[in-house]
Formats: structure tokens, C-alpha cells, sequence
């Protein structure tokens, strides 16, 4: 056999290699062990998690030797049969290449047949949302009512895309996306097994791209060790990928939070000449405001998720932003990443919304309007106000004749109730207020244009 890249190569063979699905593997193993086995399987998730390694792991599991059993030998000639393709029991099918309903019925008109060695005829269909409504259509009947040696294993990246007829007859399984510190421990291994030395940040930063999927980032290790050797460093994950990197990511929000656009547009500028993803450094500074954001509200989560050693990197900035300013900037940069996708010149506007995103530090929140509006003394100021007698109305007059010389009775004029003049300075010289009035008269000045 040639040459297998890593993300095949190191494909798991076992319920026992499958990494970060341990609910599935649970509830699969149990269902085994007590023999309460469905007739069809769904198996939904994102790219890369290991649907189909899972739809061929359960079918080892029900036709291997002696099966169905959960603790398989993976070198068992049916076994071994399976995974090479050569299985006359298991058929395994693309959903996208094999979608019309001439194909689905050649595949109902096979499932009378008895299988030939193991003890289930497994049909295991790959992006199941790729087949037609016709199709479906002429599946629903077997699949309700399957013969006894028949078994279903659906597997599909867009569930939304499926009739409620087909979800309702199959057992579903939902895979998650698999957290960042697993795919750092397989991606160790497999370094170690190839004899490649990485760097953990790497490792990490190799991990976070993948976003969940183990398959992208062993390619992506493949595509590092084509470009450097089996020596790789944080500066080739940063050159290949075009990735800002984390201290320079910690830099340019740090400059942001400061509302310093000089210092952000020079950073910008720097990634420009290092051929850095626009898209990506968009990606990368939401990811650190968002981490900002866990580490404010559930600090144990964030540890959890981060390791401590990020943590105490990011506790070491300085103090943590308000959360009203997080989330703003958080808003920010997904409402901006549609447009920043479909840009043509994406470093320009990058710059604009760095920009954009160095002005919500002076920009102020209604809530903080209201706070400075609380004087202190003004609710005393108005308790005493209520308790004070109301006056008494003015006693009803008759109207009488004229007299000649008439002389208009003078009433004195009422005095406003103004507040006190320290106060009022109070209000008016904070920074923030005054900030938010010159926001307001312009907004007025432009609507009037």
C-alpha cells in the first residue's frame, strides 16, 4: 500500500480510540452489551468529528467474530474486511454521488438477501441529507420495517436538510466538536509516533483552528510537516496558515480596549506585511474577547476549557474589561464578519473596523447615563419634596363690577425649583456625559441636514 496521510493513517479503529465522543460510545457499548440494538442509526455533526470512522466502528462491533460484541479485535479478518471496503455485508454508499431513486431502489431490492459471513447486512449511508425527496420517499417503507438482518447507519452534516418521516425511524446521535485540549494530547501522539518535533504552542494554536475537528487538524499537521520539516515552531503554524499568533492577537485588543487607533492601525499594518488572513485576525480577536468575557462570568468555566496557564495569561493583562464593553465589541465583529468575508479589499476594511471597534470606549451606554443622572442627595432631596403639604387651592371669588380706577392685584412670580448649582457642575464636567451630549447634538445636526 502507499503512502496514507496522518488524517487516514491514524483513523480510529475502536470505540476505545474514538476521542471526545464518549456519550455516543457509552450508550452504543450498552446497547450492545444488553442486545437492545435499533434498526437505524443517524449520526449528526460537523465535518472532521468521526461520524463515518463511528458508522464503521459499530459495524465491527455487529459482525465481527462472535459479535456483536463492543470489545472487538480489530484485526479480525471481517473486521479487517470492513475498513478495507471489502466487506460483501457492509455496503457503504454516498449519499451526494448515489442521491436519485433508481439507486435507492437497487439498494431496497438487495436488503431481502441474507448476509454472507456476518450476522448483519449493514447499509452505511454518508451525507444522508444529499438524497432526493424521491429517493426518501422510496426508503421510508424499508426503513420502518426492516427485515431482522438489516441495519441502517445514516451519517450527515446538515440533519436540518432531512424529512421528519426519516429522523422519527432512526435513533439519533448528536457528535460534538471535540474540545481543544484532546485534540492537542492526539495530535502529541502523533508526533510522537512519527518522530516530529512541535512546539505545544503549536500544538495549541494547530488545535484552535481546527475549531473542533480532529480531521483538519491532523491535515493540517500533515500540511506542517510538508512545509518544515519534522521540526516544526509557532512561526511556521503562524507563516502557513497566515494566523496573527496570541501575543500579537493580545496586542491589538489590548490597543482596542485602550481606544488607541494610532497603536491598532500600526498592528494592522504590521500583519499586512507578514501576509497575515485579514479574515482570520477578525476571527482570532473575537475569540480573545470572547475568552475575556468567560473568564468575567464563570471563571471555573473558563479554566476548564482554557488550562490554567492561559488563564493566568490573560489575568495578567490588567484588569478585566466591563462586560457591556465586551459584549459590544463582540457585536461588533460578528454583525462586520459577513462584510469582511465578501470584501474585495479586506485589509482596508479591517481597519475600518478596528477602528470602529476603538470608538465604543468612548461611547457611552445608557445604562451608565442613568447611573451619573443618580446624584447623590436627590432622592433625599426628593423624599422631603413628597412629604411637604400640598397647598391649599384659592378660595373662589364672585365677580363684582369695575371700579373706576381699576388697580390689578400683583401676584409675585413662582420661582422655578432648579437644581443646586453643585450638582448641576457635577453632571455637566463629567467626561462621559459631555462625550455622550456632543454624540447627541451631532446625530440632531444630521437629521436636520
Amino acid at each position: 500500500m502507499g503512502y496514507l496521510v496522518l488524517a487516514r493513517k491514524y483513523r480510529p479503529r475502536t470505540f476505545a480510540e474514538l476521542v471526545g465522543q464518549d456519550h455516543v460510545v457509552r450508550t452504543l457499548s450498552n446497547s450492545i452489551a444488553e442486545g437492545r440494538l435499533a434498526h437505524a442509526f443517524l449520526f449528526v455533526g460537523p465535518r472532521g468529528i468521526g461520524k463515518t470512522s463511528t458508522a464503521r466502528i459499530l459495524a465491527k462491533a455487529l459482525n465481527c467474530s462472535q459479535g456483536p460484541k463492543t470489545d472487538f479485535n480489530p484485526d479480525d479478518d471481517i473486521c479487517k474486511e470492513i475498513e478495507e471496503g471489502r466487506s460483501l455485508d457492509v455496503l457503504e454508499i454516498d449519499g451526494a454521488s448515489n442521491r436519485g431513486i433508481n439507486e435507492i431502489k437497487e439498494l431496497r431490492d438487495s436488503v431481502p438477501y441474507a448476509p454472507a459471513r456476518g450476522k448483519f447486512k449493514i447499509y452505511i449511508i454518508d451525507e444522508v441529507h444529499m438524497l432526493t425527496t424521491e429517493a426518501f420517499n422510496a426508503l421510508l417503507k424499508t426503513l420502518e420495517e426492516p427485515p431482522a438482518h438489516v441495519k441502517f447507519i445514516f451519517a450527515t452534516t446538515e440533519v436540518q436538510k432531512l424529512p421528519a418521516t426519516i429522523l422519527s425511524r432512526c435513533q439519533r446521535f448528536d457528535l460534538r466538536r471535540i474540545p481543544d485540549p484532546l485534540i492537542v494530547s492526539h495530535l502529541r501522539k502523533i508526533s510522537q509516533a512519527e518522530k516530529i518535533t512541535i512546539a505545544d504552542e503549536a500544538l495549541l494554536l494547530l488545535a484552535r483552528q481546527a475549531e473542533g475537528g480532529l480531521r483538519d487538524a491532523e491535515s493540517a499537521l500533515e500540511q506542517l510537516v510538508s512545509f518544515a520539516g519534522r521540526t516544526i515552531t509557532l512561526e511556521h503554524v503562524l507563516e502557513v496558515f497566515g494566523l496573527a499568533g496570541p501575543i500579537e492577537t493580545r496586542a491589538l485588543a489590548s490597543a482596542i480596549l485602550a481606544g488607541d487607533g494610532p497603536s491598532a492601525l500600526a498592528k494592522l499594518h504590521e500583519f499586512r506585511t507578514r501576509h497575515r488572513d485579514p479574515l482570520r485576525i477578525a476571527q482570532d480577536l473575537a475569540r480573545h474577547f470572547r475568552n475575556l468575557l468567560l473568564l468575567q462570568i464563570a471563571p471555573a468555566e473558563a479554566e476548564a476549557e482554557l488550562g490554567k496557564e492561559e488563564k493566568q495569561t490573560l489575568l495578567s493583562l490588567g484588569k478585566l474589561p466591563e462586560q457591556s464593553h465586551l459584549l459590544s465589541l463582540l457585536e461588533q465583529l460578528l454583525e462586520f464578519e459577513h462584510h469582511l468575508r465578501n470584501s474585495l479589499a479586506r485589509e482596508v476594511a479591517l481597519e475600518i473596523l478596528a477602528l470602529r471597534l476603538c470608538e465604543q470606549r468612548e461611547r457611552v451606554s445608557l445604562e451608565t447615563i442613568l447611573k451619573k443622572l443618580a446624584v447623590p442627595g436627590s432622592e433625599t432631596r426628593a423624599e422631603s419634596a413628597a412629604s411637604r403639604p400640598s397647598p391649599s387651592p384659592l378660595p373662589k371669588t364672585t365677580p363684582t363690577a369695575p371700579s373706576s380706577n381699576p388697580s390689578p392685584a400683583k401676584t409675585p412670580d413662582p420661582k422655578p425649583t432648579t437644581p443646586s448649582s453643585s450638582a448641576k457642575e457635577t453632571f455637566l464636567n463629567d467626561p462621559a456625559i459631555r462625550a455622550a451630549l456632543k454624540q447627541f447634538d451631532a446625530r440632531v445636526i444630521d437629521q436636520s441636514n
